[in-house]
């Protein structure tokens, strides 16, 4: 019997309509300009690059040990690299989320996104919301931008638990905080590598949802239901509760 449902966030329940190759450039603008404003000055030295690459590499490294490393970490590691140390966390704070406001408003909800949420949780199924990301804050106003914070509980975020799927953990946290057995429970996520992976490592059932995810996904993990809109997710759910 089918109790709760866990979502994923970014490509699955939300979506974005942006370009990123000149999103990216902005938000680095937006980076450096608050920095300047709160008077954090480098001199000379390149400390926005030093940033994007080192924003490149925890892309690259991310699958790796599972370990969140946050933006304000790698903020902090591109500001030493250039001889500043100890700047306010709250100019950080202020600057990340200069530079996160730009991306912030090219993230829309996928199409049904509160009419499907108000459908399951009418009938019952606990919703929980498992995201992996390096800020906290920034996907906390994703969830209120869209409005859909009132359907979760709990919302976990890899920034704030330290550990990103395919982790154990961030299931089990999850299962524990609901009392549920894994097999009670369904991930619905658009990466077969961090949800579904996840998911099948903990004896949950999966739903892959691939309207928005990335067609360069690991053929060798194999969800076990596939769903080509949040739309079609109801009917199946009642498959399985049935």
């Amino acid at each position: 019997m089918i109790e709760g449902i866990i979502f994923d966030l970014g490509s699955t329940l939300i979506r974005f309509d942006g370009e990123w190759e000149s999103v990216w450039p902005e938000s680095l603008a937006a980076l450096e300009g608050a920095l300047h404003e709160t008077g954090v000055d480098w001199g000379r030295q390149d400390l926005i690059g030093e940033f994007a690459g080192r924003m490149q590499e925890y892309q690259r490294n991310r699958l790796g040990d599972h370990v969140e490393h946050t933006t304000r970490a790698v903020l902090g590691d591109a500001l030493a690299s250039v001889g500043i140390d100890g700047v306010d966390p709250q100019v950080v704070a202020f600057a990340l989320e200069r530079m996160y406001a730009v991306t912030e408003q090219h993230w829309v909800g996928v199409p049904g996104l509160e009419m499907t949420l108000n459908i399951l949780q009418r009938r019952g199924l606990r919703l929980g919301l498992l995201s992996n990301a390096a800020d906290e804050a920034n996907v906390q106003r994703l969830i209120d931008k869209v409005g859909i914070r009132s359907f979760f509980d709990p919302i976990l975020i890899s920034a704030a638990i330290g550990s990103r799927k395919p982790a154990p953990g961030p299931f089990l946290q999850i299962l524990e905080h609901w009392q549920h057995e894994p097999e009670q429970v369904v991930m619905v996520g658009d990466r077969l590598d961090q949800d579904i992976l996840g998911a099948q490592r903990v004896g949950m059932h999966q739903i892959w949802m691939r309207s928005f995810a990335e067609p360069d996904q690991p053929g060798e993990i194999k969800p076990e239901h596939t769903v080509d809109s949040l739309m079609q997710l109801p009917s199946l759910i009642d498959d399985l509760i049935l």
